[in-house]
């Protein structure tokens, strides 16, 4: 067993298996809210911004700067918020890429997104450990890669040999001299698997002011993932101590037994298992068997399911299910009549639908134009599928708010939807691992329908509705305890601590004690 953080009472061992290569187990029995490791990172970097063109990380602090501005490094020309930005000079951040960079010093204002690409920062900062951490190269060289998966000719390959691997080699690392080159030790494979370790390991942090940065760390990347993971990662984005910026904390979420494994989740918990699944495979190069995606179900939820439209002549009110779940050619057939549909027809049909949602989402979908969209998708979709979760997510946060939806029948129809989306998030992430601030939204879409409810109830009906309403903004609070480093978080809970306030007030003149 190893030590890490100069403790011997750790909370997990390290095991290896030939199916999951290295992975965590718990040392002892944990319960929610336990420490199961911190650390800081080993190498971190910059994520491209949407629109590179008009807005870029600065090199030293990740500070988003629009490209008009015009402020660069004085020593290697790429973007920064100011000349005097301390992380210029820090050599975990910009202080030792910049001599590299420097390599060419010519400065461009336009097509910048191509000439100033911050996705390679990240590869040449981890070669670089070589010069600057050894140790921390030692481990980052520890970590898989799946060089096996990403041969020439894969798409991984491709995409990281023309907008990475070549970027660097032909722009800076050909113009070492020789001395530099010996010192440096960078080759156009060397770089590749460094590629591939970051796709495999590096976790996203959002910061405050819009940037994205992914980091790698050395313990944290041995933990296995689950689509129900049983722990939480929270980064540290203002430390008192400079050396712990970014460091990473993981708790237990749920109770998690001794020798049982500690799990994480790198997909997104609201996806169906065949979206899920895929783009495990795509990114991370592995295919989950965990409870969840072997359960046609997905525990209960049906977040996958289909409607069985009959067999062209007789009607059926049955819902289809994949066959085997873990099989990506498999069929899916009806829980009531023989009728069943191939795994591509359906793929087709949930594609296009997701497209439709997505595209009322970022127009901004009024009450009117989700309510038909979900009208539509109800012909095929179970009233539970993922689809239908997102289109009732919006819809909830607009009924009872806006001018035309704030009828007791509407109200009646927010509670109703707030508990049975509340039952699905809590089914797939009852620790609040991924979903804490879906859980907190809904949570509180439900406290406000519950007392404006109550204002036009008689006394009997009164304190039930108010003793759900608190039970439902406490655990809107709760669910966002550990969310408090992300700007979303501190606003919603802003939002929600003035709706508590205005509640207390409510009970009080109600005379009501709860």
């Amino acid at each position: 067993m190893a030590e890490v953080n100069g403790s011997s009472d750790l909370a997990y061992v390290v095991h290896t298996s030939e199916d999951l290569g290295r992975y965590l187990v718990a040392a002892r029995d944990l319960t929610p809210g336990d420490l199961v490791l911190t650390e800081r990172p080993l190498v971190f970097g910059p994520k491209a911004m949407l629109d590179p063109e008009a807005i870029m990380p600065c090199v030293g602090c990740y500070k988003p700067v629009l490209t008009e501005a015009g402020e660069r490094c004085a020593k290697c020309g790429w973007p920064v918020c100011s000349g005097n930005c301390p992380g210029l000079k820090d050599p975990r951040h910009h202080a030792a890429e910049c001599a590299i960079l420097s390599l060419r010093p010519e400065c461009v204002v336009n097509d910048m997104a191509d000439y100033y690409r911050h996705d390679a920062l990240l590869p040449l900062r981890c070669v670089l450990l070589q010069k600057t951490d050894p140790e921390g190269w030692n481990n980052l060289l520890d970590m898989q890669s799946h060089m096996e998966s990403r041969i020439p000719g894969t798409e991984a390959y491709d995409e990281a040999n023309e907008f990475i691997v070549e970027y660097l080699m032909n722009n800076f690392i050909s113009k070492l001299d020789e001395k530099q080159r010996k010192l440096h030790n960078i080759t156009s494979e060397l770089l590749h698997r460094i590629c591939g370790i970051i796709d495999t390991n590096a976790l996203e942090i959002r910061l405050p002011e819009g940037a994205e940065l992914h980091a790698l760390y050395a313990n944290t990347c041995k933990m296995e993932h689950s689509c129900i993971p049983n722990t939480k990662h929270t980064f540290s984005l203002t430390p008192k101590d400079r050396k712990d910026l970014y460091k990473i904390t993981i708790k237990a979420v749920i109770p998690v037994v001794k020798d049982h494994h500690i799990s994480t989740m790198y997909s997104h918990a609201l996806w169906g298992t065949q979206a899920r699944r895929q783009h495990l495979k795509d990114t991370k190069f592995f295919a989950c068997k965990c409870p969840r995606c072997s359960d046609p179900t997905e525990l209960g939820t049906y977040l996958s399911a289909m409607k069985c439209l009959g067999d062209g002549t007789n009607p059926c009110d049955g819902i289809h299910l994949p066959e085997d779940p873990l099989d990506d050619e498999t069929d899916w057939s009806c829980s009531k009549c023989p009728a069943k549909v191939s795994n591509s027809q359906v793929n087709m049909v949930i594609s296009q639908m997701g497209e439709d949602v997505e595209n009322v989402l970022m127009m901004g979908g009024s009450v009117t134009v989700l309510e038909n969209l979900l009208f539509r998708l109800s012909t095929f979709l179970h009233p539970n599928h993922y689809h239908m979760y997102t289109i009732k997510h919006s819809l909830v946060q607009l009924y009872g708010r806006q001018p035309g939806y704030t009828s007791k029948e509407y109200l009646e129809k927010k509670i109703k939807m707030c508990r049975e989306l509340i039952t699905t998030t809590k089914t797939l992430d009852p620790g609040n691992a991924r979903l804490s601030l879906y859980n907190s939204v809904l949570q509180h879409e439900l406290h406000s329908a519950l007392v404006m409810k109550s204002k036009d109830s008689n006394d009997d009906d009164l304190k039930p509705l108010l003793t759900e309403a608190k039970l439902a903004i406490e655990d809107a609070l709760n669910s966002l305890k550990d969310d408090m480093e992300e700007t979303s978080g501190k606003k919603l809970q802003s939002v929600i601590k003035d709706s508590k306030r205005e509640f207390e007030k409510f009970c009080k003149q109600k005379k009501m004690t709860l």
